[in-house]
């Protein structure tokens, strides 16, 4: 399995499990809030912006683990984020899901390096 593979895989495990949450909780609603949306992209442009940049932490990217453990703390953080601040945390998750999305898409066709 390709490295695009793996990621696609696992960011596509978390979508499903907190758009289930969004489902269960009654909070798909979040997903059409233009705040929430603007959240969630942002945030994924900053995570992006720092695995991409000169930094030790690109470097950190290149470990499987890593890419693991980012996924799980994507979950814990959301979900238990949502418990104090509601479902509009888990929608702008999401949101920065589909923005990276749009960038693996961008990489694997050879747009983005």
């Amino acid at each position: 399995m390709t490295e695009f593979r793996r990621d696609a895989a696992v960011a596509a495990c978390c979508g499903v499990l907190l758009l289930t949450f969004l489902v269960v909780t009654d909070g798909v609603g979040e997903l059409a809030n233009p705040l929430v949306a603007v959240v969630g992209v942002f945030g994924a442009v900053v995570v992006e912006a720092m695995f991409l940049a000169d930094t030790p932490v690109a470097d950190w990217w290149t470990r499987p683990w890593v890419r693991i453990a980012s996924a799980f703390a994507l979950l814990g953080s959301a979900l238990g984020a949502a418990l104090v601040a509601g479902p509009a945390v888990v929608a702008a998750a999401c949101w920065g899901l589909a923005t990276y999305f749009v960038f693996l898409a961008l990489a694997v066709t050879g747009y983005w390096p």
